[in-house]
């Protein structure tokens, strides 16, 4: 049976608006879950609340392929900015900061660590027309985890490195070929996949309604083959079905407004953009057990978005309410 587990962050605002510790600690109690998963940050963890710590989700940066090109101009950006962004100035910072956040992640003592395995291209998150291939993005990220990891003792992680699909070029789990890459190039062998259902739901573009998406998702799952999906070992359980919304982005393409911005008024029109698409609401009937049976993941997060504490327990009990 998988350990179900409940999203959360290291930062304050996010650990104060479910109570602080205590309320952290009685919601996993209270709903009987196997502890948390935890989005960790570029400092320090709170090693406070490592017992219910089951696996950690690393920083992710918003374009770290175009980083890793070198295409961008960071001059005029913060250096606080910047990891958030695409990790670093140049590819010797970029694996300074990535080597930095699991070191910070490790004193958790976590079973694995997600990282993003894909990347958009920041000046067409709405037409999604980049030019970047997915094994070009996939080749990249193995030469960006290979030198972070080099440098940890026997060259592995001190926890499972949990690869993240998204519906960006990189990882998207369409096909059998992109884990081939991964197996091929990675040279550390303490890695595994992180499932995110709502992530393939837009990568597919046909998720509309929750019975045919979660049928869109099996036959996926399907295509991929038993020697990839031995590679998952967790699962960001959600849903989403933005196929409309992509579909229409992509036909609309980039306004004036969005293309003539610098890098931060981007971002500022980005992230509400990304979460029109990427929804992260619960499962209203039990259609997610059929995705669980195929796959048998060893830890399920049930990873929703919520600015208040109370609007995460509803979403987390109706997901939950399939598995009890």
């Amino acid at each position: 049976m998988p350990s179900h587990l409940v999203n959360i962050s290291a930062y304050d605002f996010d650990l104060e608006r479910l109570g602080g510790e205590q309320g952290v600690r009685d919601l996993v109690s209270s709903r009987g879950l196997a502890g948390v998963e935890m989005l960790t940050g570029h400092f320090p963890a709170p090693k406070h609340l490592k017992d219910i710590v089951a696996g950690v989700h690393l920083p992710y940066a918003v374009d770290w392929y175009s980083g890793w090109l070198g295409q961008h101009d960071l001059d005029a950006m913060d250096d606080e900015m910047v990891p958030f962004f695409c990790y670093g100035r140049d590819r010797e910072g970029m694996v300074s900061t990535v080597e930095a956040m699991i070191r910070h992640a490790s004193a958790l003592e976590p079973s694995y660590g997600v990282f993003h395995g894909a990347s958009p291209n920041i000046n067409t998150v709405f037409s999604q027309d980049n030019g970047h291939s997915d094994d070009a993005v996939l080749n990249a990220l193995a030469e960006l985890l290979n030198s972070a990891i080099a440098g940890f003792p026997g060259g592995e992680p001190p926890f499972t490195i949990a690869l993240e699909n998204l519906w960006w070029p990189g990882l998207r789990l369409l096909h059998a070929r992109e884990v081939e890459i991964l197996e091929r190039r990675l040279e550390f062998d303490d890695w595994a996949i992180c499932l995110d259902t709502g992530h393939l739901m837009n990568a597919l573009r046909d998720c509309r309604e929750e019975l045919p998406a979660a049928e869109s998702v099996n036959r996926a799952l399907d295509t991929l083959g038993d020697k990839a999906l031995d590679r998952i070992n967790s699962m960001h359980l959600h849903m989403s079905l933005s196929a409309d919304y992509q579909l229409g982005c992509m036909q609309e393409g980039e306004s004036q407004e969005y293309s003539m911005a610098d890098l931060q008024g981007k971002l500022s029109i980005a992230y509400p953009h990304f979460g029109k698409m990427d929804w992260h609401a619960p499962f209203g009937t039990d259609s997610c057990r059929g995705i669980v049976s195929k796959v048998k993941p060893e830890f399920i997060t049930h990873e929703f978005i919520s600015p208040e504490k109370q609007g995460l327990i509803e979403r987390l009990d109706l997901q939950l309410s399939h598995f009890r």
